[in-house]
């Protein structure tokens, strides 16, 4: 069980968690958790208080960004030796593994794909189509029928092509 301090969070009126401090971090960085957001301690389960209210606990998941500036410089001032040199592409890459391994087992973990209906739907769709052009051959029609050879076809090859390749999972 990781160490540290754990809260529960109020997400659309539920109350979720106990979090730890890896996760709320993380919901930050990537948005789903905003600084109005209630938390309350895992010690005080009915202490609820929004997460700016708390300055640590709000430096903590709502750091300063560095800003990065993009410019042309002049040569005169390129070339002294009192510039802060900008974090180099490894600096940045090191501290970004860093932070993924001081996490790692606490991070969110991915949601499993939904349930794929495609398959039922399909057999549903394909049967109600050959069942038209059955029934209009059952009715008299002849079997070389344009109207029917290109219906037949053009639909299961449509559907398919819909179904597999146009849709996503739902």
């Amino acid at each position: 069980m990781p160490a540290g301090p754990r809260f529960f969070l109020s997400e659309n009126g539920l109350r979720t968690g106990p979090h730890s401090l890896a996760v709320l971090k993380q919901k930050a960085e990537i948005g789903v958790l905003r600084a109005d957001a209630s938390i309350a301690p895992e010690s005080e389960p009915d202490d609820w208080s929004p997460i700016h209210e708390s300055q640590v606990l709000s430096e903590e998941l709502f750091p300063a960004r560095r800003q990065f500036a993009l410019g042309a410089r002049p040569v005169e001032i390129a070339n002294t030796a009192h510039l802060i040199a900008s974090p180099s592409v490894d600096e940045i890459l090191r501290s970004n593994l860093a932070r993924q391994q001081a996490v790692e087992g606490e991070l969110l973990k991915p949601v499993p794909p939904r349930s794929n209906k495609r398959r039922k739907d399909y057999l549903i769709l394909a049967g109600s189509i050959n069942a038209i052009v059955a029934i209009r051959l059952l009715q008299g029609a002849p079997p070389f029928d344009p109207f029917l050879v290109g219906f037949f076809a053009m639909g299961n090859i449509s559907l398919v092509w819909v179904m597999f390749f146009v849709m996503d999972r739902y």
